[in-house]
């Protein structure tokens, strides 16, 4: 069995993709409900861990049924 190798490359790129995803919802928000969110930042946190999650459960659920199809 191999070690667990982290794609740091990978990660950024994800971190990235999440942050702009980010800042496009908080904008969104913004403009459809002005006084909906009160704390600009603990929004933006929670809203990133959100994407940034749903980003790696996906890749690592399309690396997953790939392998399967392969082998």
């Amino acid at each position: 069995m191999r070690a667990f190798k982290i794609d740091a490359e990978y990660l950024v790129i994800t971190a990235v993709v999440s942050l702009v995803a980010t800042v496009a919802i908080v904008v969104m928000v913004n403009l459809m409900q002005p006084g909906l969110i009160t704390s600009t930042f603990g929004t933006g946190l929670f809203v990133f861990i959100g994407v940034f999650a749903a980003n790696l459960m996906i890749e690592s659920l399309r690396t997953r049924s790939g392998r399967n199809r392969e082998g």
